[in-house]
């Protein structure tokens, strides 16, 4: 029995043969299109973007990658690993990033986080890292990671932090004499007060008043008088000048300070020093009852550690210090009146 294919059976296979011959051209001519469109697509995203193996190998990258990021061509990149390229890539940072890919591949799925790069322009730059496990059949092939940059963003969020610092500093500063104003004197003396229930804690408080103040307005005029105040102000900072240390101007020609101290009597001592120091700074008074210079009177009060149900208040304690301090101008002005609150 003849098997062999007719002439004409075998004229249709080779037709159809060269069917599938073109349509495997076109196939490959598409898959050769679409591969460059992909990669040209690739390139022109100017997010920085990789691919790697499983073993940390670069498989692929586009121009914003290694030119941005790493400025040196693809060919040098594709192959290696973050190791192998220690002249664009620290090891120090190789570290870090080997870590959260040895995570990622551990952890199938996505990972974010924020990195500071130092781009081959020698600039600094922030970006958002996202990174992806890519998987087929359930199989991790690999990682795909896509850089945003985020350095504009960063530079404004930080210039709204400052801008808000200083609007914040600007609110609890007295505009004349750059001390801290009464609004944030209340704040600190409330803190202060809710502190003492803890062991050996202590505060003092002074207040502060320029003696004959009306009539050095009186004598020298109102703009001299704001540069008397600001000239005192700036006594009390270099004379209070520990972290610890608060000043404020609470109105007028009156100053308030908030200070820690070991014992009372160091309390006294820092501020007869602080009083001293105003007249040595040789302010030309107008009257002369007291001395040829400008003086302060202070009230003083140092607050030892209470028991949490005294009904030690804040209004009490300032209560307290304004009639130490009117005691210091009854009893001739230029002096301090202390007393100590104890539990």
């Amino acid at each position: 029995m003849n098997n062999k294919p007719s002439y004409e059976e075998l004229e249709s296979k080779i037709e159809s043969l060269e069917t599938t011959l073109l349509v495997l051209d076109s196939l490959k001519e598409n898959i050769k299109v679409n591969d460059s469109f992909l990669k040209m697509l690739f390139d022109i995203i100017p997010s920085p973007m990789f691919y790697k193996d499983t073993y940390g190998v670069y498989q692929h990258c586009n121009d914003a990658f290694s030119k941005t990021i790493l400025g040196i061509s693809k060919d040098e990149i594709l192959g290696r690993t973050l190791y192998d390229l220690p002249h664009v890539i620290p090891k120090e940072h190789a570290d870090i990033y080997y870590e959260k890919d040895k995570e990622l591949f551990s952890n199938p799925g996505v990972q974010f986080y924020e990195t500071k790069v130092k781009c081959a322009d020698g600039q600094i730059r922030y970006y958002n890292l996202y990174k992806s496990t890519f998987v087929i059949d359930g199989k991790v092939l690999g990682l795909v990671g896509i850089m945003l940059d985020v350095s504009e963003y960063k530079k404004t969020v930080n210039e709204l932090d400052e801008k808000n610092k200083i609007l914040n500093s600007l609110s609890i500063t007295d505009y004349l004499t750059g001390l801290h104003n009464r609004r944030y004197f209340e704040e600190i003396f409330e803190k202060k007060i809710s502190l003492l229930d803890r062991h050996d804690h202590q505060f003092s408080l002074a207040l502060i008043d320029i003696d004959f103040f009306k009539d050095y307005n009186d004598c020298f005029g109102h703009q001299a008088g704001d540069e008397a105040l600001f000239s005192v102000g700036k006594v009390l900072k270099e004379t209070f000048h520990r972290p610890s240390d608060y000043i404020f101007r609470l109105g007028g020609e009156e100053f308030g300070i908030l200070f820690d101290v070991k014992s009372n009597k160091d309390s006294y001592s820092l501020i007869e020093k602080l009083r001293q120091n105003v007249e040595n700074a040789k302010l030309e008074s107008c009257n002369n009852e007291v001395s040829p210079y400008l003086t302060v009177s202070i009230g003083l009060v140092n607050v030892n550690s209470i028991k949490k149900n005294d009904t030690l208040s804040s209004k009490r304690i300032y209560n307290l210090v304004d009639k130490l301090l009117y005691k210091s101008k009854e009893n001739g002005r230029n002096k301090t009146t202390y007393e100590d609150i104890k539990e």
